[in-house]
């Protein structure tokens, strides 16, 4: 079946009359946005797209990390492979970076939704320039949907970890590659599902932002090596 007759055999089931508030649905759409993934999953969940609901799942998006890291305050955390009872400085260190941690939070808070909307923005204008016809709101909404319970999921096995001691060194950034992985294949989908696009256009459209974003962080990581390496050779 073509996604065209797919994507319209979903406009037609779509049956009229009042439908529950969609803040109660996201539960339901978090567990069909992660186990039963789709094109014409996230096509029935873009109609509930709200601008409020955005900003309500941006904040959880931030929530998550902060009550992660009041779970690993809870207790004795040696998942760093660092016993802070046996190395006194290391907790004081700990300690006095409660403020950069506060100021990091404060930062998140900038640079999380800009982030996002800066992403979203690039792939919803490469979905137009394939001819999409998606809303921008209702492509941040899906985005959304996966991305919050995936943040939370990886949380919760973290904290799991930090609760056994068991040391995080090795499995965090092992769960964290998993987990955006994982969400770049289901983006894939909420690109043909919101803009109505074939799998080949979708992919480019998820796979261009991040190329782009690759070469810039190399070109930037390439001009600063060159920088540091000038001014050492000029000091002497």
């Amino acid at each position: 079946m073509s996604w065209n007759s797919e994507h319209a055999q979903v406009a037609a089931s779509r049956s009229p009359g009042k439908s529950p508030h969609p803040l109660r649905m996201l539960p339901t759409f978090y567990l069909k946005a992660i186990i039963r993934p789709s094109a014409a999953t996230f096509a029935r969940t873009a109609e509930y797209a709200r601008w409020n609901l955005v900003w309500i799942q941006l904040a959880a998006l931030l929530l998550i990390p902060v009550l992660l890291g009041l779970i690993k305050s809870l207790f004795r955390d040696t998942s760093s492979g660092v016993d802070v009872r046996a190395n006194p400085i290391f907790g004081l260190l700990g300690t006095l970076t409660v403020g950069a941690t506060i100021g990091a939070f404060v930062l998140k808070v900038i640079f999380v939704p800009l982030l996002f909307f800066i992403e979203v923005g690039l792939q919803y204008l490469l979905a137009r320039t394939f001819r999409g016809n998606g809303h921008f709101v209702q492509h941040a909404f899906d985005m959304l949907l996966y991305l919050v319970p995936l943040s939370l999921i990886g949380g919760i096995i973290i904290a799991v970890f930090v609760y056994f001691h068991i040391s995080t060194l090795f499995f965090a950034p092992l769960i964290s590659i998993i987990v955006f992985c994982y969400g770049v294949f289901l983006n894939i989908f909420v690109v043909k599902g919101v803009h109505n696009l074939n799998q080949d256009k979708a992919i480019a459209t998820v796979a261009i932002p991040y190329i782009l974003g690759l070469l810039v962080v190399c070109g930037s990581a390439l001009a600063l090596t060159h920088y540091i390496g000038t001014t050492i050779s000029n000091l002497h």
